[in-house]
Protein backbone atom coordinates (compact mmCIF):
# COMPACT_ATOMS: atom_id res chain seq x y z
CA UNK A 1 0.00 0.00 0.00
CA UNK A 2 1.36 3.64 -0.96
CA UNK A 3 2.39 5.70 2.09
CA UNK A 4 2.16 8.86 0.03
CA UNK A 5 -0.37 11.90 0.69
CA UNK A 6 -3.72 11.76 -0.25
CA UNK A 7 -4.88 14.70 -2.29
CA UNK A 8 -8.04 15.70 -1.79
CA UNK A 9 -9.62 18.03 -4.52
CA UNK A 10 -12.79 20.38 -4.05
CA UNK A 11 -12.95 21.95 -0.07
CA UNK A 12 -16.95 21.92 0.24
CA UNK A 13 -18.75 20.02 2.80
CA UNK A 14 -17.93 16.49 1.73
CA UNK A 15 -14.37 17.23 0.60
CA UNK A 16 -13.94 18.39 4.39
CA UNK A 17 -15.59 15.62 5.67
CA UNK A 18 -13.31 13.06 3.42
CA UNK A 19 -10.17 14.61 4.63
CA UNK A 20 -10.74 14.72 8.39
CA UNK A 21 -11.91 11.02 8.08
CA UNK A 22 -8.07 10.36 6.07
CA UNK A 23 -6.57 12.16 8.76
CA UNK A 24 -8.51 9.92 11.75
CA UNK A 25 -7.31 7.02 9.83
CA UNK A 26 -4.04 8.12 9.78
CA UNK A 27 -3.59 9.57 6.49
CA UNK A 28 -1.23 12.10 5.05
CA UNK A 29 -3.57 14.62 3.21
CA UNK A 30 -3.44 17.57 1.50
CA UNK A 31 -6.69 19.36 0.39
CA UNK A 32 -7.13 21.45 -2.81
CA UNK A 33 -9.38 24.93 -2.40
CA UNK A 34 -10.91 25.95 -5.79
CA UNK A 35 -12.42 29.26 -4.23
CA UNK A 36 -12.55 29.62 -0.38
CA UNK A 37 -9.21 29.27 1.22
CA UNK A 38 -9.23 26.60 3.75
CA UNK A 39 -6.30 26.99 6.01
CA UNK A 40 -4.32 24.76 7.90
CA UNK A 41 -6.84 22.88 9.73
CA UNK A 42 -10.42 21.99 9.75
CA UNK A 43 -12.93 21.49 12.82
CA UNK A 44 -15.32 18.96 12.52
CA UNK A 45 -18.18 18.75 14.37
CA UNK A 46 -19.27 15.48 14.48
CA UNK A 47 -22.95 15.69 15.40
CA UNK A 48 -23.54 12.29 13.52
CA UNK A 49 -21.28 10.48 16.93
CA UNK A 50 -23.97 8.61 18.44
CA UNK A 51 -21.40 8.76 21.83
CA UNK A 52 -21.97 12.86 21.62
CA UNK A 53 -25.26 13.53 20.71
CA UNK A 54 -24.89 17.49 20.70
CA UNK A 55 -21.68 17.33 18.49
CA UNK A 56 -18.06 16.86 19.58
CA UNK A 57 -15.03 18.85 17.87
CA UNK A 58 -12.53 17.49 16.75
CA UNK A 59 -9.57 20.13 14.60
CA UNK A 60 -7.45 18.34 12.21
CA UNK A 61 -4.09 19.87 10.81
CA UNK A 62 -3.91 19.90 6.92
CA UNK A 63 -2.20 20.94 4.41
CA UNK A 64 -4.39 22.90 1.86
CA UNK A 65 -3.42 24.14 -1.80
CA UNK A 66 -4.90 26.43 -4.63
CA UNK A 67 -4.44 24.57 -7.55
CA UNK A 68 -1.51 26.86 -8.79
CA UNK A 69 -0.21 26.33 -5.65
CA UNK A 70 0.60 22.79 -5.58
CA UNK A 71 4.35 21.65 -6.78
CA UNK A 72 4.54 17.23 -5.32
CA UNK A 73 3.31 14.91 -7.70
CA UNK A 74 0.91 12.25 -6.34
CA UNK A 75 -0.24 9.20 -6.76
CA UNK A 76 -3.89 9.31 -5.27
CA UNK A 77 -6.62 11.55 -5.55
CA UNK A 78 -10.11 11.91 -4.14
CA UNK A 79 -12.08 14.48 -6.19
CA UNK A 80 -15.31 15.50 -4.09
CA UNK A 81 -17.05 18.31 -6.38
CA UNK A 82 -20.04 18.70 -8.22
CA UNK A 83 -20.41 16.19 -11.30
CA UNK A 84 -20.69 19.37 -13.43
CA UNK A 85 -17.25 20.40 -12.39
CA UNK A 86 -15.36 16.91 -12.41
CA UNK A 87 -13.36 17.11 -15.51
CA UNK A 88 -12.46 20.66 -15.00
CA UNK A 89 -11.30 19.66 -11.55
CA UNK A 90 -9.13 16.81 -12.95
CA UNK A 91 -7.64 19.38 -16.10
CA UNK A 92 -6.67 21.59 -13.36
CA UNK A 93 -4.59 19.58 -11.04
CA UNK A 94 -2.93 16.30 -13.94
CA UNK A 95 -0.06 17.99 -14.36
CA UNK A 96 0.72 16.88 -10.52
CA UNK A 97 -0.72 13.26 -11.13
CA UNK A 98 1.69 10.36 -11.48
CA UNK A 99 1.38 8.49 -14.65
CA UNK A 100 0.30 5.79 -12.73
CA UNK A 101 -2.21 7.66 -9.72
CA UNK A 102 -5.10 5.95 -8.57
CA UNK A 103 -8.17 8.53 -9.75
CA UNK A 104 -10.90 8.65 -6.71
CA UNK A 105 -14.30 10.78 -7.83
CA UNK A 106 -16.97 10.96 -5.39
CA UNK A 107 -20.09 12.58 -7.12
CA UNK A 108 -23.95 12.16 -7.72
CA UNK A 109 -25.75 10.83 -9.88
CA UNK A 110 -23.87 9.04 -13.48
CA UNK A 111 -22.14 10.34 -16.33
CA UNK A 112 -19.61 12.72 -15.25
CA UNK A 113 -17.26 9.19 -14.35
CA UNK A 114 -17.47 8.28 -18.08
CA UNK A 115 -16.39 12.09 -18.78
CA UNK A 116 -13.69 11.41 -16.85
CA UNK A 117 -12.35 8.10 -17.72
CA UNK A 118 -12.14 9.80 -21.35
CA UNK A 119 -9.61 12.51 -19.63
CA UNK A 120 -7.28 10.28 -17.52
CA UNK A 121 -4.20 8.11 -19.07
CA UNK A 122 -4.60 5.07 -19.75
CA UNK A 123 -1.86 3.96 -16.95
CA UNK A 124 -4.12 5.57 -14.33
CA UNK A 125 -6.92 3.68 -12.54
CA UNK A 126 -10.26 5.07 -12.12
CA UNK A 127 -11.97 4.11 -8.91
CA UNK A 128 -15.89 5.77 -8.83
CA UNK A 129 -16.95 6.17 -5.27
CA UNK A 130 -20.59 7.36 -3.62
CA UNK A 131 -21.56 8.24 -0.01
CA UNK A 132 -24.46 8.70 1.71
CA UNK A 133 -22.53 10.34 4.51
CA UNK A 134 -24.53 14.01 5.29
CA UNK A 135 -22.52 17.14 5.58
CA UNK A 136 -22.98 20.75 5.91
CA UNK A 137 -20.21 23.55 5.39
CA UNK A 138 -20.50 25.92 8.17
CA UNK A 139 -17.06 27.78 7.34
CA UNK A 140 -14.31 27.72 5.33
CA UNK A 141 -12.66 25.59 7.74
CA UNK A 142 -15.42 24.21 9.13
CA UNK A 143 -17.68 21.18 8.40
CA UNK A 144 -20.51 19.68 10.50
CA UNK A 145 -21.11 15.87 10.30
CA UNK A 146 -24.81 15.80 10.15
CA UNK A 147 -25.27 12.28 9.45
CA UNK A 148 -23.72 8.36 9.64
CA UNK A 149 -23.69 6.74 6.56
CA UNK A 150 -21.33 4.70 3.97
CA UNK A 151 -19.22 5.74 1.49
CA UNK A 152 -17.68 2.97 -1.18
CA UNK A 153 -15.05 2.81 -3.74
CA UNK A 154 -14.78 0.09 -6.70
CA UNK A 155 -13.35 -0.11 -9.95
CA UNK A 156 -15.04 1.82 -12.72
CA UNK A 157 -13.63 -0.66 -15.48
CA UNK A 158 -14.19 -3.91 -13.65
CA UNK A 159 -11.76 -5.55 -16.15
CA UNK A 160 -8.62 -3.31 -14.48
CA UNK A 161 -5.55 -5.22 -13.37
CA UNK A 162 -5.79 -3.49 -9.92
CA UNK A 163 -8.53 -5.65 -7.69
CA UNK A 164 -8.34 -4.00 -3.93
CA UNK A 165 -9.20 -0.06 -2.89
CA UNK A 166 -6.18 1.42 -0.74
CA UNK A 167 -8.66 1.52 2.24
CA UNK A 168 -10.12 -1.49 2.52
CA UNK A 169 -12.85 -1.31 4.52
CA UNK A 170 -14.30 1.23 1.94
CA UNK A 171 -13.70 -1.24 -1.05
CA UNK A 172 -16.46 -3.37 -2.93
CA UNK A 173 -16.25 -5.10 -6.01
CA UNK A 174 -19.72 -3.56 -7.75
CA UNK A 175 -19.35 -0.15 -7.06
CA UNK A 176 -21.78 0.39 -10.56
CA UNK A 177 -24.65 -0.95 -8.41
CA UNK A 178 -24.20 1.25 -5.89
CA UNK A 179 -24.00 4.17 -7.63
CA UNK A 180 -27.28 3.14 -9.77
CA UNK A 181 -29.29 2.49 -6.06
CA UNK A 182 -27.99 6.08 -5.48
CA UNK A 183 -29.16 7.39 -8.48
CA UNK A 184 -32.53 5.64 -8.25
CA UNK A 185 -32.98 7.78 -5.13
CA UNK A 186 -31.15 10.83 -6.19
CA UNK A 187 -33.58 10.71 -9.06
CA UNK A 188 -37.13 10.73 -6.77
CA UNK A 189 -36.40 12.92 -4.12
CA UNK A 190 -34.01 15.31 -5.53
CA UNK A 191 -35.85 17.00 -8.10
CA UNK A 192 -39.27 16.46 -5.93
CA UNK A 193 -37.88 18.54 -3.18
CA UNK A 194 -36.42 20.78 -5.58
CA UNK A 195 -38.91 21.57 -7.69
CA UNK A 196 -42.27 21.99 -4.82
CA UNK A 197 -39.17 23.37 -2.36
CA UNK A 198 -40.11 20.91 0.27
CA UNK A 199 -37.77 19.04 2.65
CA UNK A 200 -37.06 15.64 2.17
CA UNK A 201 -39.65 13.90 4.30
CA UNK A 202 -42.49 15.67 2.79
CA UNK A 203 -42.56 13.67 -0.46
CA UNK A 204 -44.45 10.76 1.93
CA UNK A 205 -46.94 13.27 2.56
CA UNK A 206 -50.36 12.19 0.91
CA UNK A 207 -50.41 15.56 -1.21
CA UNK A 208 -47.21 13.85 -3.47
CA UNK A 209 -48.06 10.21 -2.83
CA UNK A 210 -49.37 9.61 -6.17
CA UNK A 211 -46.46 11.32 -7.85
CA UNK A 212 -44.29 9.66 -5.69
CA UNK A 213 -45.55 5.96 -6.30
CA UNK A 214 -45.86 6.92 -10.41
CA UNK A 215 -42.20 8.14 -10.56
CA UNK A 216 -40.91 4.82 -8.75
CA UNK A 217 -43.17 3.04 -10.83
CA UNK A 218 -41.28 4.90 -14.35
CA UNK A 219 -37.88 3.55 -13.10
CA UNK A 220 -38.32 0.20 -11.83
CA UNK A 221 -40.05 -0.15 -15.05
CA UNK A 222 -36.37 1.26 -16.58
CA UNK A 223 -33.95 -0.19 -13.70
CA UNK A 224 -35.42 -3.77 -14.23
CA UNK A 225 -35.14 -3.61 -18.52
CA UNK A 226 -32.75 -6.09 -19.87
CA UNK A 227 -32.57 -3.18 -22.33
CA UNK A 228 -30.90 -0.65 -19.77
CA UNK A 229 -26.78 -0.69 -20.18
CA UNK A 230 -26.21 -1.64 -16.53
CA UNK A 231 -28.90 -4.05 -16.08
CA UNK A 232 -27.08 -6.88 -14.64
CA UNK A 233 -25.99 -4.04 -11.96
CA UNK A 234 -30.30 -2.45 -11.61
CA UNK A 235 -32.17 -5.58 -11.90
CA UNK A 236 -32.67 -5.54 -8.19
CA UNK A 237 -34.23 -2.17 -8.08
CA UNK A 238 -38.08 -3.25 -8.29
CA UNK A 239 -40.64 -1.38 -7.08
CA UNK A 240 -41.06 -2.69 -3.77
CA UNK A 241 -37.43 -2.01 -3.44
CA UNK A 242 -36.97 0.98 -5.08
CA UNK A 243 -40.19 1.97 -2.27
CA UNK A 244 -38.58 0.60 0.40
CA UNK A 245 -35.36 2.36 0.19
CA UNK A 246 -36.90 5.84 -0.79
CA UNK A 247 -39.13 5.54 2.01
CA UNK A 248 -36.49 4.73 4.51
CA UNK A 249 -33.92 7.67 3.53
CA UNK A 250 -36.92 10.05 3.07
CA UNK A 251 -37.78 9.23 6.80
CA UNK A 252 -34.26 9.75 7.57
CA UNK A 253 -33.25 12.61 6.03
CA UNK A 254 -36.62 14.37 6.55
CA UNK A 255 -35.84 17.18 7.82
CA UNK A 256 -33.16 17.60 5.60
CA UNK A 257 -33.22 19.74 2.24
CA UNK A 258 -31.62 17.71 -0.86
CA UNK A 259 -28.46 19.20 -2.46
CA UNK A 260 -30.79 20.50 -5.63
CA UNK A 261 -33.00 21.76 -3.43
CA UNK A 262 -30.57 23.91 -2.10
CA UNK A 263 -28.76 24.73 -5.53
CA UNK A 264 -31.77 26.08 -6.41
CA UNK A 265 -32.70 27.82 -3.60
CA UNK A 266 -29.30 29.58 -3.63
CA UNK A 267 -29.60 30.14 -7.73
CA UNK A 268 -27.02 27.63 -7.66
CA UNK A 269 -26.10 25.73 -10.76
CA UNK A 270 -27.58 21.65 -10.18
CA UNK A 271 -26.97 18.37 -10.92
CA UNK A 272 -29.42 17.69 -12.99
CA UNK A 273 -27.88 16.80 -16.07
CA UNK A 274 -26.53 13.82 -14.46
CA UNK A 275 -29.65 12.42 -12.47
CA UNK A 276 -32.59 13.02 -14.57
CA UNK A 277 -30.75 14.32 -17.65
CA UNK A 278 -28.84 10.70 -17.57
CA UNK A 279 -31.37 9.22 -17.37
CA UNK A 280 -34.09 10.97 -19.94
CA UNK A 281 -30.50 10.56 -22.19
CA UNK A 282 -29.83 7.07 -22.00
CA UNK A 283 -33.46 5.76 -21.80
CA UNK A 284 -33.88 7.88 -25.44
CA UNK A 285 -36.49 9.95 -23.53
CA UNK A 286 -38.92 7.56 -22.60
CA UNK A 287 -39.26 8.73 -19.03
CA UNK A 288 -42.21 11.34 -19.15
CA UNK A 289 -42.10 12.07 -15.33
CA UNK A 290 -38.61 11.82 -15.79
CA UNK A 291 -38.18 14.13 -18.59
CA UNK A 292 -40.58 16.71 -17.16
CA UNK A 293 -38.69 17.05 -13.95
CA UNK A 294 -35.76 17.27 -15.87
CA UNK A 295 -36.91 20.26 -18.23
CA UNK A 296 -38.90 22.13 -15.26
CA UNK A 297 -35.69 22.13 -13.33
CA UNK A 298 -33.54 23.37 -16.44
CA UNK A 299 -36.10 26.11 -16.89
CA UNK A 300 -37.92 28.23 -14.17
CA UNK A 301 -40.22 29.45 -16.27
CA UNK A 302 -41.51 25.90 -17.29
CA UNK A 303 -41.94 25.43 -13.28
CA UNK A 304 -45.60 26.23 -12.14
CA UNK A 305 -47.32 24.61 -15.42
CA UNK A 306 -44.90 21.36 -14.66
CA UNK A 307 -46.50 21.35 -10.81
CA UNK A 308 -49.53 21.33 -12.14
CA UNK A 309 -49.40 18.58 -14.14
CA UNK A 310 -47.21 16.27 -11.72
CA UNK A 311 -50.05 16.57 -8.88
CA UNK A 312 -52.32 15.38 -11.10
CA UNK A 313 -50.86 12.60 -11.66
CA UNK A 314 -53.06 10.04 -10.39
Amino acid sequence: MKTTPWLVVGAGAIGMLVTCKLKHLDQTVHLVYRSEKTGNAITLDDQADPEHPNGKLVDYKIKSFSPDNLTKQYDKVIFCTKAFDLVSAYQQVQEHLTDDADICCLCNGMGAQQELAAQIKSTQTLWAGTTSEGALKLSSNKVKHTGKGDTFFGLWNQQADKQSFHLEELGVANIHQRLLEKLAINAVINPITALFAIQNGDVLNDEYSPLLKATIKELSDFFTNPKFEYYQHSQHLTQTNMTNRITTVAKLTHLNRSSMHEDIRLNRPTENEYISGYLAATSNHSLPIQEMLYQAINNPEQREETKKKLLSIA
